[in-house]
């Protein structure tokens, strides 16, 4: 008797604990879910936003590569030169050039009015740039496409474009607010490939910006567009706000994941002000992008490091200083979740608390963080992406059900 009772109560303590790994107001993202129902038939784009854990890779082509595997693969999305700017970024492609560039950034104190929906861009006073991208066969993602789309502004009209590969291009003007100079060039081909080549000739001495490109191969299912900063914030995109503006004309998606909110809690965190960056986010999302719905996520559970200065005696006269390094809780981490958390429900904004699931699967991340204990390894980040897409297929599968219930009203549910 006494076996069966602790077995019971075993049982019941199991069932009666929370689920954690779920998503908060997942009604929220009904319309997004009616939009991958029909994603056989349809291009779904979907925008995940963020800083370093975003900029890395490893996190969104986790979960961009499951999503996929379900709902069918339309193409890699957005890519940047970010080996070419000097910076770190996916690794399943690589960008070459023959000229030198510089990189401006929505986190840079000087920059640009526009940045282009990347929040980064190369410049360069090279007559005639030239780039050259290549998708590795052994990357996570399918880099097959059909057409790339590039975004660039030569501060001028009077310039061409060639590609080698292309069998067409067609340029055409104000693909998103700026410069009338904004061009956007599409080079459709004849063949799906894993490579181009591209080149300006641009006379004068004018500065050339670079934007980025998206990459699609001509079937439906997801694309996934991945575009984070390191140490971005939310009042950064939107004291920028050109950026947030590009990326709603650019990506048209009916999914925005936004993973944001490490960085603020390692400066003077403001709770309130905090609140109302998120707010600012969230409303010119949603005027420039009715149809879209919003996945906010929280920060991981970082730690702050403290290092330590202890003297021994190695001889009678001598001693020698060593250094040791301690990890304690970053407390602004928790308010920042607390915000976070609470704006969403406060507004019935769909949210994913990964901070409680990376707290409640502490033992799966053990091996996975970095020596910062700020970010994650590869492993980190993958595991991450991968709880992020589970999270999803549930509230997905709850949606079929509300769906097989209710088939007419089940898409008009934000």
């Amino acid at each position: 008797m006494a076996a069966v009772l602790v077995l019971l109560l075993t049982t019941f303590a199991t069932y009666a604990q929370p689920q954690v790994n779920v998503i908060q107001q997942d009604t929220a993202l009904y319309r997004a879910f009616e939009s991958l129902y029909h994603a056989d038939s349809n291009v779904v784009s979907i925008l995940h936003l963020g800083d370093s854990h975003v900029q890395a890779g490893y996190f969104p082509l986790a979960t961009a590569s499951l999503l996929q595997q379900q709902f069918g693969y339309a193409g890699r999305g957005y890519v940047f030169p970010y080996n070419v700017a000097g910076t770190n970024g996916p690794e399943d492609y690589r960008w070459n050039s023959t000229v030198r560039w510089t990189m401006e950034r929505v986190i840079d104190r000087y920059k640009p009015p526009v940045l282009g929906p990347g929040a980064i861009a190369m410049q360069t006073l090279v007559q005639a740039p030239a780039l050259s991208f290549a998708g590795k066969q052994d990357g996570m993602m399918d880099n097959n496409f059909r057409k790339v789309t590039l975004f660039y502004d030569a501060a001028t009209d009077n310039n061409t474009i060639s590609s080698p590969d292309a069998a067409q291009i067609t340029v055409t003007g104000t693909p998103f607010p700026g410069t009338p100079t904004i061009k956007m060039a599409t080079l459709d081909f004849l063949q799906t490939s894993q490579t181009f080549q591209v080149r300006w000739d641009n006379p004068g001495n004018l500065p050339f910006r670079f934007y980025g490109a998206v990459l699609q191969n001509g079937r439906n299912g997801v694309l996934y567009h991945s575009v984070g900063i390191n140490g971005a914030m939310y009042q950064q995109y939107n004291d920028l706000n050109s950026v947030l503006l590009a990326q709603m004309a650019v990506f048209h998606p009916r999914l925005v994941i936004i993973s944001l909110g490490t960085n603020e809690a390692y400066g003077r965190f403001d709770p309130l002000a905090f609140r109302e960056e998120i707010d600012k986010t969230v409303q010119l999302i949603r005027e420039q992008a009715p149809a879209a719905s919003i996945l906010l996520t929280t920060p991981p559970d970082c730690m702050r490091a403290v290092k330590k200065a202890v003297r021994k005696k190695i001889s009678k006269k001598k001693y020698r200083t060593y250094y040791t390094t301690s990890y304690y809780p970053n407390p602004y981490i928790a308010m920042a979740t607390q915000q976070i958390t609470g704006y969403a429900r406060q507004h019935g904004i769909a949210c994913w608390n990964f901070n409680a699931v990376n707290k409640a699967e502490a033992g799966r991340f053990a091996g996975g963080w970095a020596p910062d204990h700020i970010h994650f390894s590869t492993k980190g980040y993958q595991l991450q992406g991968q709880l992020l897409y589970e999270a999803l297929q549930q509230s997905y599968n709850q949606y079929l059900q509300v769906k097989k219930k209710n088939p007419v009203n089940s898409d008009d549910r934000r």
